[in-house]
Formats: C-alpha cells, structure tokens, sequence
C-alpha cells in the first residue's frame, strides 16, 4: 500500500475577500512527483506555501507524513525542502558559504553535504564569485541545492526551471527524477512550461481561480492527449486488412463513421501512406489528430482554445 506523505483536506486561505485557495483537497504519495499546472494567480504558490508553513490556512487542514493535523508540525516541517518564489540567498556571500550558513540553520551536521550538492547542480566551480553576480539560472541552481541540503522527504519546486537555459532544465529533470526514484523523495514542482512537466511528472494536479479542478497521473494525462494518425478509405475493410498487416501491434481502432486511428504512428503519415498504396488502398484521408496538452488544459480550468 502506498504511504501518504501529504494530505490536505478543505484547504482555504483568504486575503480580504479573495479566496487564494478554497476547500482544496489533496493526497501526495511517497516517490511521486506532482506537477501543480494553473495560470498566474490560481492559487500555486499559495498552496505550496500554507503546505511548507510559510503562511497559516483560514480553514482547512495539513496533515504531514501520516500525522494528527492537530499535533504540532515543526518536526514534521523540518522534513520537507523549499524553492518557492525566489531563493532566500545572500548576495555577498559565494555559493559555498550560502550553503555553509543554511546547513547550520537547518542543524546538518555533515560538512561534505554542501560540496556534495553543489556539484549536483553544476555550481562546485563558482569558487569566490559572490551570488549577486550570478545569473538568474545560477541563483536558481543554488537555491534548489538549498533546498535539498537537510535531504527532506517532500520537496516543493516553485518555477524551479525558471531562468535556466535548455540543458540546465534537462539536468533539474533528471535530478528531479533521480530523487523520486533512488530516494524514494515526494516532489511536488510548478511550471508554466507544461511539455517540460509532461516528461517530469507522474502525477498532475490543475487547479484554477484557487480551487483543484482535475487530479490524474500520467498514464491519464497520455491517454487524454494522446497523439493518433486517422485514416480512411473508400473500403474501410481493405484498409483495415492493410494496416494489421503492416503492423500487426498497432492497435488499430476502427471508428463509428469507418475510420482507422493508429495511435502509435502520429508521426509516421508518409510510411502509412506508402504501405497503404502499394497494398492498392487508396486513403480519402490522412490526417495527424489528438489534442495538445494546452488545449487540454485550457478544457479543464475552462478557457479558450487556441
């Protein structure tokens, strides 16, 4: 049975009269990553901050790694890491003496940890450059090995791809990933780059105008905007003979209205095509269909599409 590390039942949080978050009911299991998707203002950093107890719910609870929402939580907050909104950093101070104050903070015992993470996300070599001169994607980087650095059990990502060029967004992918699986770490992580979340995530949670709209994993979320080659032909039997044929683990669907949808050759119209045509099937269409992970996320939280 799977351990919950996180479960938040009515969560609400006003400011005035605006509801930042409203009744929001959530569950994070261990070793899974979530990806929290929503439009600037939809609550995201709201909820993550009530979770890492940077702000207090009007009503609502938090329940930690399985205990008593009503027992005090400061030990259980001290197993969780934090990057949301911008790092907490210190300008005058390099990257290494960043991490040297906070693991102190955090009362880490272990010195080589810092060295450790640094050169986990590519920052051992800043030597005595002060952090007010680092690009956004460095000051990035040190905050996320900021994070980490008293090895929480639930990290929570806030636009942690933010600032970083295309091969720092694959390396945050793969350390992402490499924390759920080998250490068995529940990540919850924001991003507006939804492609980017897509090879992420296992788990993804929408929510919009402060209220969760549409949990589903990822397996979900594929079959939702699964990609898929649709073809027709004037003999919807001899098309379908033609393509078994060809590739008989296809998983050939053959429609109400006669057509063939192939979901696994989205890419591959022009062999389809040719294949078709030499078995002497002529297509009277041939088209590459499904819906986008924009506009299928656009159809949930209710705005238009593109």
């Amino acid at each position: 049975m799977s351990e919950t590390v996180l479960r938040t039942r009515d969560l609400t949080k006003h400011y005035g009269d605006h509801a930042a978050v409203h009744a929001m009911s959530i569950r994070l299991e261990r070793g899974r990553i979530y990806g929290l998707i929503g439009r600037n203002g939809a609550g995201k950093t709201t909820l993550m901050r009530l979770i890492a107890g940077l702000s207090i719910p009007n009503s609502g609870s938090i329940e930690l790694f399985g205990a008593d929402a009503e027992r005090p939580r400061t030990a259980d907050l001290a197993r969780i890491g934090t990057l949301i909104e911008s790092p907490s950093l210190h300008g005058g101070m390099t990257a290494r003496q960043n991490m040297h104050l906070h693991r102190l903070l955090r009362g880490v015992p272990d010195p080589r940890v810092e060295e450790r993470l640094l050169e986990l996300v590519g920052l051992a070599g800043t030597g005595r450059k002060k952090v007010r001169d680092f690009s956004l994607g460095m000051r990035q980087r040190l905050g996320i090995a900021l994070a980490l650095i008293a090895d929480p059990e639930l990290l929570i990502l806030d636009e942690p791809v933010n600032g970083l060029d295309p091969q720092g967004v694959v390396e945050v992918r793969r350390l992402v990933r490499s924390l759920a699986e080998e250490r068995g770490m529940t990540v919850l992580i924001s991003s507006h780059n939804l492609p980017e979340l897509f090879q992420t995530a296992t788990d993804y949670l929408i929510v919009e105008g402060g209220e969760l709209r549409m949990t589903l994993t990822l397996e979900e979320l594929e079959a939702q905007t699964q990609q898929y080659l649709e073809v027709a032909a004037a003999d919807p039997a001899a098309l379908l003979t033609a393509l078994e044929e060809a590739w008989p683990d296809a998983e050939a669907r053959v429609m109400p209205g006669g057509t063939v949808r192939l979901p696994h050759h989205a890419d591959r119209a022009e062999q389809v095509l040719r294949t078709l045509v030499a078995a002497d099937v002529w297509p009277t269409r041939l088209a590459r269909e499904g819906e986008s992970l924009e506009s299928f996320f656009l159809s949930v939280i209710g705005g238009e599409r593109a």
